[in-house]
């Protein structure tokens, strides 16, 4: 009966421990994260809201094909992955080519380009789309 107690109440302190643990890791990545914004960012605005960057991931997983994981590890600011850097050009270039070429004949196309436009599901743009820019040069 003893040898039982001794199981339980060591059972229960390895449970309370853990249980101590795993809720001060979420508070502090919580608090983290309020605090600071999100890690990382060189091309998206510093004080861009969850939601706001929520939304574009989502747009650019269907524009691509793809999921978080195509450019990024469990840790999202990690650079680690090539896709991101790519990512973060194709971004860069698609809102100058916005601004330069589009934005001027009126703010209804300041947004005219965007990933599915060329990529349409895909992670390289499709062939008719280098055809086209082929036939430009």
């Amino acid at each position: 009966m003893k040898k039982n107690l001794n199981y339980m109440f060591s059972f229960l302190l390895v449970g309370f421990v853990l249980m101590s643990f795993n809720n001060n890791f979420h508070t502090e990545k919580y608090e983290e994260l309020s605090k600071d914004g999100f890690k990382n960012l060189k091309i998206l605005p510093k004080d861009i809201s969850k939601d706001s960057l929520m939304s574009l991931m989502k747009g650019y997983n269907q524009a691509l094909g793809v999921k978080c994981n195509h450019c990024h590890t469990m840790d999202k600011s990690s650079d680690d992955k090539h896709e991101k850097e790519i990512a973060r050009h194709m971004i860069k270039f698609t809102n100058e080519l916005n601004a330069k070429e589009f934005a001027p004949i009126g703010d209804q196309y300041k947004n005219a380009i965007e990933c599915a436009t060329c990529h349409r599901g895909s992670t390289t743009p499709m062939n008719d789309t280098k055809a086209f820019m082929e036939s430009k040069k």
